[in-house]
């Protein structure tokens, strides 16, 4: 696969996309690429994962969480916990599953991703609701 990257860059500041997946292989492989786009990431397989990152006061940007997550909770009370805990992160879920990701359309921002991904578009999205995240009074954001 030829990793490409984006046309526009977004300007340098802290950009840090946690990726939480326990299929290691799409996780790596979009770690990857998002930091062949100049992103700092952060990858996880549960919410344990995802608890320990927060315990270290690392700033998250963007949180892309799998469905299907091992440990105990899967990717949408995760989804739910990390709205209510920390508005200010995007949530992108993810899934393989048609009907799991028109679920996860009310509990992340700008729908569901479904996999396999497009790295280009995927990487594209981030940077788009990050955008709108920043221009957003804190009082719209949801489960805030």
């Amino acid at each position: 696969m030829a990793i490409t990257t984006p046309l526009e860059a977004e300007p340098k500041i802290s950009r840090t996309v946690m990726v939480v997946d326990a299929d290691v292989l799409s996780r790596m492989a979009i770690a990857d690429y998002l930091r062949h786009c100049g992103y700092h990431v952060v990858e996880g397989s549960s919410a344990e994962d995802v608890e320990a990152v927060f315990s270290t006061e690392r700033e998250i940007d963007v949180m892309l969480i799998d469905m299907t997550l091992s440990g105990t909770q899967d990717g949408f009370a995760l989804a739910s916990k990390v709205r209510a805990e920390h508005p200010d992160i995007v949530v992108i879920l993810t899934s393989t599953a048609a009907k799991q990701a028109e679920k996860a359309g009310e509990l992340c921002d700008d729908g569901p991703q479904v996999k396999p991904y497009n790295h280009a578009e995927l990487e594209r999205r981030i940077r788009l609701l990050r955008e709108r995240r920043r221009q957003e009074p804190t009082s719209t954001r949801p489960f805030s």
